[in-house]
């Protein structure tokens, strides 16, 4: 059997999806990468969050959610805010 290497599918480029950006943004907002906390505050459920995570880990060829987060923002997927300046 051979494998068409210019099947659309094989060619797609794999890319988080929205919902992925969403959770590594979180992180970032809420500096955690606790289930509870960003089920909370994305308003969604532990296991979603956990279940979003695994497809994150996968996706980045990680093993960690801090790994993660680390690849993210070296590949720039996600930027971390400035802080705001202290007005005296």
């Amino acid at each position: 059997m051979s494998v068409n290497i210019n099947d659309k599918d094989h060619n797609q480029e794999k890319r988080l999806t929205p919902a992925l950006y969403t959770l590594l943004e979180a992180c970032l907002e809420k500096k955690t990468t606790n289930t509870k906390i960003l089920a909370t505050h994305l308003g969604l459920s532990p296991a979603t969050i956990r279940t979003e995570f695994q497809r994150i880990l996968a996706f980045m060829n990680v093993h960690c959610r801090y790994e993660a987060l680390r690849t993210a923002e070296e590949k720039g997927l996600i930027r971390r805010k400035p802080r705001a300046k202290k007005v005296s």
